[in-house]
């Protein structure tokens, strides 16, 4: 995986950016974020003219698995942990990890300590949140 920036003429302020393999698919991810998420009404032959650049700007690094902060914010509210955030050390059926974001069944995606693939986790269940001082605040035991 790598990371791309590009500009799109007349739609971004700033660089948009994208974890892809190729800068097509790089390309593709900004198409589907500016039509699905911002609601444009563009083609995709439209949108492919607008795009000024899009280089690679690196490789993987560890930032990139985490997720959209909307999303993750919706999720907080819905499952009622408002006091979570992504980067958070947290300890699920005893198994330790770090909150990386959240997906579209209201969950938590968890980089569990050792591996470096996000597992889905369920907040509420057998679920410990700690603080940065690596105490307990929350806990759920079902």
């Amino acid at each position: 995986m790598n990371t791309y920036k590009m500009e799109v003429r007349g739609l971004t302020t700033i660089p948009y950016q994208a974890v892809a393999d190729t800068p097509g698919q790089a390309k593709y991810q900004c198409y589907k974020y500016f039509t699905d998420e911002l609601s444009y009404d563009l083609g995709f032959d439209d949108f492919f003219k607008r795009i000024e650049y899009c280089r690679k700007i690196g490789g993987f690094k560890p930032r990139d698995l985490f997720g959209d902060w909307g999303t993750f914010d919706r999720m907080k509210q819905a499952r009622d942990i408002e006091f979570a955030y992504m980067g958070m050390r947290i300890e699920v059926c005893g198994k330790r990890g770090t909150i990386v974001g959240s997906n579209s069944s209201l969950s938590l995606d968890v980089v569990m300590d050792g591996t470096c693939w996000t597992e889905n986790c369920h907040p509420w269940y057998r679920t410990k949140y700690f603080d940065r001082k690596g105490n307990v605040i929350r806990e759920f035991k079902n």
